[in-house]
């Protein structure tokens, strides 16, 4: 019994050390042929950038060489404002997937959600409802307005022809006036011309005197004609105002009479 006991333990310790070398062993291989994949890695990689630089026949740069094929220009932050949700959200929109950003950061924060539910209230204070009333109120005011435009249209052109004739009668009697003006500038220079008992040139200066005096008598008595005319004009209306006043007066006493 004792010699097994014996026989076990030195069997385990010439044997640990042959585990512990072998793993060690293992350790380091993985470790070099790691780093060999990283260094092959990294030489591809950088033959792939060679290579693509040399397909690169526009010269352009990176940025602009991805925008012109509608890739994210930045798919690493350069910029402090690549960071911004508002950038992420744009080139989100923009490239989509291939942007390389979470389409959930296109849905409106809680803030942003809480400032929207304000501006809407400010912006626009009445229900919909209320809105539906007041484009009802402008559509019946409109129709109203059109309607009171189109009677206007039909009382003038029925008051056209009136119009008509009393452009005809304005227009003839400017005609009349002028016409009469002329004969009387004519009776006047007639006139002068008798009083000098001879033919006289009209731009003698004692004929311009003469004239301008004649003219002048003749304005006045038109004038005390014309303030004669209205007072006429005036005493008759006054007789046929009083004249009805006096009928009304003496219907009045008739009636009174009767009662």
């Amino acid at each position: 019994m004792l010699g097994s006991v014996i026989s076990r333990r030195i069997f385990q310790i010439t044997n640990t050390p042959l585990v512990r070398s072998t793993s060690q062993i293992n350790i380091q291989k993985l470790e070099s042929e790691q780093t060999a994949e990283v260094v092959e890695d990294d030489e591809t990689r950088k033959k792939e950038e060679n290579l693509q630089l040399k397909r690169n026949k526009s010269r352009l740069s990176e940025v602009h060489y991805r925008m012109l094929h509608e890739e994210n220009p930045y798919p690493e932050p350069k910029l402090w404002h690549h960071g911004t949700i508002s950038y992420m959200r744009k080139a989100y929109g923009k490239y989509g997937a291939a942007s390389g950003f979470d389409p959930s950061l296109c849905w409106p924060i809680k803030e942003e959600l809480q400032e929207s539910i304000e501006y809407e209230k400010v912006k626009y204070p009445f229900t919909v409802p209320q809105l539906i009333e007041e484009a009802k109120n402008k559509r019946e005011e409109k129709e109203k307005l059109k309607l009171q435009r189109q009677q206007q249209v039909a009382e003038n052109m029925q008051k056209l022809e009136q119009w008509k004739r009393d452009l005809q009668a304005k227009i003839e009697k400017s005609q009349s006036e002028a016409m009469e003006a002329k004969l009387r500038k004519e009776r006047l220079i007639e006139e002068v011309r008798r009083h000098f008992g001879y033919t006289v040139d009209p731009r003698d200066e004692r004929f311009q005197e003469l004239l301008e005096k004649k003219e002048k008598e003749q304005k006045k008595q038109m004038k005390e004609a014309r303030k004669k005319e209205k007072e006429a004009k005036l005493v008759k209306k006054l007789l046929e105002k009083k004249g009805k006043e006096g009928k009304n007066e003496d219907a009045i006493e008739g009636k009174l009479e009767k009662e």
